[in-house]
């Protein structure tokens, strides 16, 4: 399989983008040759996909790595970034994204250390494992049980005050905050904010095609820059092939996908916290993640939600360029800030 046509960008997202983005995009990827897709070799380059737009981010007082248990015990890896004031601290616990199979540590490096500084809080990242080779929802069950970890012995280890916690995250990593906030909920511990960008939310292995989606914008951005249909079903395939085709394990880890294929399913949008969604327009993703915040409002949370004109799935990653990524930055971390600081 191939990734899709990267030059030139597809005539009918073309009139929807902001001209500086595509200006960005024509110097830097447009001539950039398809190729099979090697996930090894993604892997290795996902963290600095969209560094050609990245702006320089400040330095925190102290930035580490430690071990958390996740799901079933095992440890996970988690990036701690200190702010300069002292604690204990508010804590931001993040969700990295890259579609369940790609990300790391470094993939939202540089949003996070703004979060920590204009925020004032600690973040904490969570390095979740990965499909294919863990079924999914791995990525959910280790975060959640890295979420209990923070909360429950966070005030120890890592300085930070497990009454003021905010989840936050992209893409997937926005789907995880969503879900970990109905966890939460059920778990007894309060989180007080989530804030995501361009979440993943529906189940699009429901569909053959972006036609029969019953979002406008799958049909619309269908050829998007950065994310289109035929890199969402790849992600979709590579996520669904984590799960064991028969065999004594896939009742279970069929039964473990539970509601959190498609976020719409979830069975009580009652008593969670308020949330901050923020959507791009030119992002086949940006329908679902509206419709969510539009069902979140329905059940009585408080909501903001707002879509950024004119840029692709990923623009976040782009603030040396984009002010739509400088905004989103600025106010992620306003929200934060007033929130946890309250």
């Amino acid at each position: 399989m191939s990734h899709e046509a990267l030059n030139p960008i597809h005539p009918s997202a073309l009139p929807h983008l902001d001209p500086v983005f595509v200006q960005l995009y024509n110097d830097n990827v447009a001539h950039t040759p398809s190729g099979p897709i090697d996930l090894s070799i993604l892997r290795t380059k996902y963290s600095v996909l969209y560094s050609y737009g990245t702006g320089p981010a400040p330095d925190c007082a102290r930035i580490y790595d430690a071990q958390v248990p996740g799901h079933n015990g095992d440890l996970i890896s988690v990036r701690v970034y200190e702010p300069e004031s002292p604690g204990p601290w508010p804590v931001h616990v993040d969700f990295h994204g890259g579609g369940w199979g790609l990300g790391d540590l470094d993939t939202e490096s540089h949003i996070l250390k703004h979060i920590c500084n204009k925020a004032n809080v600690c973040v904490i990242d969570v390095d979740y494992r990965l499909v294919p080779e863990h079924a999914f929802p791995i990525g959910i069950q280790d975060s959640f049980a890295a979420l209990r970890y923070i909360h429950k012995e966070g005030a120890e280890r890592f300085g930070i005050d497990p009454t003021r916690i905010s989840l936050g995250g992209v893409s997937a990593g926005g789907n995880i905050a969503l879900v970990c906030a109905h966890l939460a909920r059920d778990s007894d511990i309060t989180v007080k904010l989530i804030a995501v960008g361009t979440p993943t939310v529906d189940n699009i292995a429901s569909y053959k095609s972006a036609s029969e989606a019953p979002w406008p914008s799958m049909q619309e951005m269908e050829h998007a820059p950065t994310l289109n249909w035929a890199r969402l079903k790849w992600f979709d395939t590579l996520k669904w092939q984590s799960i064991d085709a028969k065999g004594p394990n896939r009742e279970s880890q069929l039964g473990a996908v539970k509601w959190y294929a498609n976020l719409l399913d979830a069975p009580d949008f009652t008593r969670l916290p308020r949330t901050v969604i923020y959507t791009a327009g030119c992002d086949p993703l940006r329908d679902e993640g509206e419709a969510y915040a539009k069902r979140l409002i329905e059940a009585g949370t408080e909501v903001i939600q707002k879509r950024f004109l004119g840029v692709p799935h990923p623009f976040m990653h782009m603030d040396k360029d984009l002010w739509q990524a400088k905004e989103f930055i600025d106010m992620t971390a306003d929200h934060i800030k007033s929130t946890l600081h309250a």
